[in-house]
């Protein structure tokens, strides 16, 4: 994972179901050595994360304090990508795509690569 790029093509919004991101937003992560980071839709985010094997933990995430108000619902969305994100328990390539799960096996962020 380490020095790559995603932007996120869905999410677990923590009631069940895999949704697409916001129409007119973007939201991403890269993976450092030990940081991950990206955008949520209107905030930055960052925080630390290990990985053993196929098994990753995402630790406490930080995130700037704008509010947007536009597109509706992107307050709500960051939120739930954020919780999806740290509930990733392991995760999988399947060529430019990367899969993190749930420890109850359930996806919590699909994503595809970024160069």
């Amino acid at each position: 994972l380490s020095n790559t790029a995603w932007q996120v093509t869905g999410y677990n919004n923590g009631r069940g179901a895999m949704v697409s991101p916001l129409t007119n937003t973007t939201l991403t992560t890269r993976f450092s050595a030990d940081q991950i980071s990206g955008n949520s839709g209107c905030n930055e985010y960052s925080g630390a994360y290990w990985v053993s094997g196929g098994n990753i933990t995402v630790g406490a995430l930080v995130s700037t304090m704008m509010a947007c108000g536009d597109p509706a619902g992107v307050m709500e969305q960051e939120a739930e990508f954020q919780a999806a994100l740290s509930s990733a328990v392991t995760f999988q390539f399947d060529g430019n795509r990367l899969t993190l799960r749930r420890g109850d096996g359930a996806m919590a962020v699909t994503y595809t690569r970024l160069q």
